[in-house]
């Protein structure tokens, strides 16, 4: 099993691994991802709220308001999503760079 280093980490040392590995080659093409499941996140539900006034106004039209739901699940699912893959390869950075992530304070 993976050690949770990142997780367990302090807020000022989180920002800085985050820092340091969105730096890297691999961390801004993955920044890059996670910023555009962020933008399909916030559209979905942008839709989800569409549809639910629109399926509320319309005589409480039951297939707008499902839609409304799946397209909150998968905007839900695309923001834990894009959390899970942040946290998992910043603790794999961490933990594989331990110099770097362990500074000292003085």
């Amino acid at each position: 099993m993976e050690k949770n280093k990142y997780q367990r980490a302090s807020k000022n040392t989180k920002k800085e691994v985050a820092k340091e590995f969105f730096n890297t080659e691999y961390g801004h093409s993955l920044k890059v991802r996670l910023t555009r499941l962020l933008i399909y996140s916030v559209l979905l539900f942008g839709f989800f709220i569409y549809f639910l006034i629109d399926g509320i106004m319309d005589n409480n039209n039951v297939s707008e308001i499902i839609l409304g739901v799946v397209f909150a699940l998968f905007a839900i699912l695309f923001l834990v999503g894009s959390y899970y893959a942040k946290v998992k390869n910043c603790n794999t950075y961490m933990i594989n760079n331990p110099k770097k992530t362990n500074k000292k304070k003085k």
